[in-house]
């Protein structure tokens, strides 16, 4: 069973990065090697600098509003400072292992605060459910402001994705019919073994484990400070917005680009950190240069854009994990050496 899962979790690994690999290979293939470099040496990398301090301010924001989260399940006494650790850790490690960084900030506020990791898991739940949301908005907001921009494109390319539908009707068919017979077979079952089903340690577990993360997950409805919560929200958008935006002014050929751009480049690249490959790798760059074409941007000078801020990412996702870490193994250390003075 162990060696099954094993299994399973190498070949997702295997896939993504295959996936990654792939999309990295398409976007960068029509470019040169020498002309990047040229490109990055005309850079104006003051720009760049003042998008990593805002990167650093929207996870401040965002590890104050895990806290307004946290506060109503009894964690009222959480300090932004370790609860930061936590969400730094979390995106370092979705840099190996895609939405591996959920289960990882939820374990380093167990090992620190002793907040039960079904617990704060709810809130993660909850909180992405929030981010969800905002990230619909802004799309639907985008496509209002843009609508005569976006229409063509979206047309076109759902046109061509569907335009070879007709021919695998059958096969769609076939496939509803056997999730149909396969969801009908699992509630016969459960209702003909629900006695048993009933007094297995294992589905009990199970069900403590979700009323624990459901818990968690309706703490949105239980926050004191509902007016911080969404000022909060709003400002971490608005810091994700304005770290793109600034480094338009880094590159000429986008210097000119307005809100409107940024606003796009906002929305795909959610998108495209969203997907399950590490860290955005290729879904990324693929999204963000493709809507700058819309805007007047070539390829080579939207690659070059995407590059520099998924770059400017990963490496403060890199260092700021690292150091995150060495934080909490130096806070862990010191509460190990706590309680064995006590004892």
């Amino acid at each position: 069973m162990k060696a099954s899962l094993n299994f399973k979790g190498v070949l997702k690994y295997v896939i993504s990065l295959t996936i990654a690999g792939g999309l990295l290979y398409w976007v960068f293939r029509n470019m040169d090697a020498a002309t990047i470099v040229a490109k990055l040496q005309e850079v104006q990398y003051q720009w760049v600098i003042l998008a990593v301090i805002i990167f650093i301010i929207s996870h401040i924001l965002r590890a104050y509003r895990w806290n307004l989260m946290l506060a109503p399940l009894g964690y009222e006494k959480l300090t932004v400072f370790r609860t930061l650790q936590a969400v730094l850790v979390a995106y370092f490690a979705n840099l190996i292992i895609p939405r591996m960084g959920e289960v990882t900030r939820c374990g380093v506020m167990r090992q620190l605060e002793k907040v039960p990791i079904t617990t704060s898991l709810g809130t993660v739940v909850a909180e992405r459910l929030v981010d969800l949301f905002s990230l619909f908005l802004l799309m639907a907001f985008l496509f209002i402001v843009e609508f005569r921009r976006l229409n063509d494109f979206i047309t076109g390319f759902w046109q061509e994705k569907l335009s070879g539908l007709g021919e695998n009707v059958f096969a769609i068919y076939v496939l509803v019919g056997i999730m149909l017979v396969g969801a009908i077979s699992m509630y016969l079952f459960a209702r003909a073994y629900r006695h048993k089903l009933q007094h297995n340690a294992l589905l009990q577990k199970a069900q403590t484990l979700v009323r624990e993360v459901l818990r968690g997950a309706t703490s949105l409805g239980k926050i004191k400070k509902q007016g911080q919560f969404w000022l909060a929200t709003a400002g971490m958008w608005a810091m994700y917005f304005l770290m793109s935006y600034v480094v338009f002014y880094a590159i000429p050929e986008t210097k000119g680009l307005g809100a409107s751009a940024g606003l796009a480049v906002l929305v795909m690249g959610s998108l495209g950190m969203a997907a399950p490959v590490q860290g955005g790798f290729g879904t990324f760059h693929a999204l963000v240069s493709g809507v700058l074409l819309l805007y007047g941007v070539n390829q080579s000078d939207g690659v070059l854009f995407a590059t520099l801020v998924h770059g400017m990412q990963t490496i403060s996702f890199i260092l700021m994990g690292a150091t995150a870490f060495f934080i909490i193994s130096v806070l862990t250390s010191r509460k190990a050496k706590t309680k064995l003075s006590e004892a």
